[in-house]
């Protein structure tokens, strides 16, 4: 049978929301055995349809660290594990009394990671921060070319940019600690991850991406267009060659010596650039969006249709990927969710089970750290653990 790559590692998960249970969760579909760790109240998303993928292939137990017998149990577990991830406000996991100082103490191999929102350092360390709050400080909303004012964007670009970032540094820290054999502290946060992912791409020419072209961008030959069955085609022309390509398969050499088209592809510069996309918008026009589709991506120009969810749940690549799987859910039945979005040769990673429901791994968890059944008893009636009822 084959063998998770982090096999044998273990993970102590005080995350919440989406960053640090999400970095947990790559990590427990890599092998690792992932141990969240929930307060009474549960995790703030508990209950939403997210929760159940960024907390799958975990175990779950429910401790109040605030109670010294469940703060105890907290760092039992973290004296057995090699990573711990907590992601409260800069200086909270040291009020709780399980940060890193603590754990470096009992546990000097442990790989400890923090995650915050703007960082432990500078005027902001301390705020209170969300992914909006830190997307909007990140100029994400208002730097996007679309409009003369900030625009919301869905997705929790930040939070799941730092999860990324948290797997692989995490990763990083345990080779680290094959070399030296100590632990290593990991700082991340959403605000340095967004920052060091989002301008990369934010490139200024000449002030064009801030012009409020609309939704659909300025760049007229990499863009989507509508076509003749009113679904969309986003084209990627992304080089002079892909360029050549497209308008000798359109029937239009011309436009390669053709002074509208100079600079292209990226640097066709306003006013032409409104005036190329005048003149493509009739031409899609003429077919369905398959259609050209097919006629173009089968010559190697970028191109892909404009989906909805629901397309893209359906889409052919995404099937042929396994990234769309079944999980069974306790409450919701079969449920279709995100699959391993990395194949490793000769161990690859898999979905160990469900999100866990709360306080359902307590009792198991504790009897491997050697508490009794009457411990177990005695610390639930101290409300310091959540024992989920026993399945018949």
């Amino acid at each position: 049978m084959s063998q998770g790559v982090l096999d044998g590692i273990r993970v102590l998960d005080f995350g919440q929301y989406i960053a640090g249970p999400f970095a947990a969760m790559l990590l427990a579909e890599q092998g690792a055995d992932v141990i969240k760790v929930e307060r009474p109240g549960g995790d703030p998303l508990r209950g939403e349809d997210a929760f159940m993928v960024w907390n799958r292939s975990k175990k779950g137990i429910t401790l109040d660290l605030k109670k010294p017998s469940g703060l105890k149990i907290a760092l039992d577990l973290a004296k057995k594990s090699d990573v711990i991830i907590e992601n409260f406000k800069p200086g909270v996991a040291d009020r709780l009394g399980i940060g890193y100082d603590k754990v470096k103490e009992i546990n000097p191999r442990a790989v400890y990671c923090s995650i915050s929102a703007f960082g432990a350092k500078g005027p902001y360390a301390g705020w209170q921060g969300y992914e909006q709050i830190v997307s909007t400080a990140a100029t994400v909303y208002q730097e996007q070319g679309l409009a003369t004012h900030p625009l919301y964007v869905v997705l929790p670009l930040a939070s799941l940019y730092t999860a990324v970032d948290t797997a692989f540094n995490i990763v990083t820290g345990l080779c680290v600690r094959e070399t030296t054999g100590r632990g290593q502290k990991i700082e991340a946060s959403l605000f340095r991850s967004i920052l060091s992912t989002f301008r990369q791409f934010n490139v200024d020419f000449e002030g064009m991406f801030r012009a409020p072209w609309g939704p659909t961008g300025p760049m007229p030959l990499y863009r989507p267009y509508q076509c003749k069955d009113g679904k969309w085609l986003f084209t990627a022309l992304g080089n002079f060659k892909f360029f050549t390509q497209f308008a000798l398969e359109m029937g239009h050499d011309e436009w390669l010596t053709d002074p509208l088209f100079e600079g292209a592809p990226f640097l066709i510069f306003p006013p032409r650039n409104a005036q190329v996309m005048a003149l493509l918008k009739p031409i899609y026009k003429t077919k369905n969006r398959d259609e050209w589709l097919e006629q173009l991506g089968s010559q190697g120009i970028p191109v892909a249709p404009v989906q909805s969810v629901d397309d893209f749940m359906n889409y052919q690549q995404v099937i042929a990927n396994s990234m769309l799987q079944t999980v069974k859910e306790p409450k919701k039945g079969n449920v279709k969710e995100m699959g391993i979005p990395v194949d490793v040769t000769g161990c690859p990673g898999k979905i160990k089970g469900p999100s866990p429901q709360p306080g359902q791994h307590t009792r198991e968890v504790l009897k491997e750290l050697g508490y009794s059944a009457q411990d177990i008893k005695r610390l639930k009636q101290e409300q310091a653990i959540k024992v989920a009822p026993r399945r018949k």
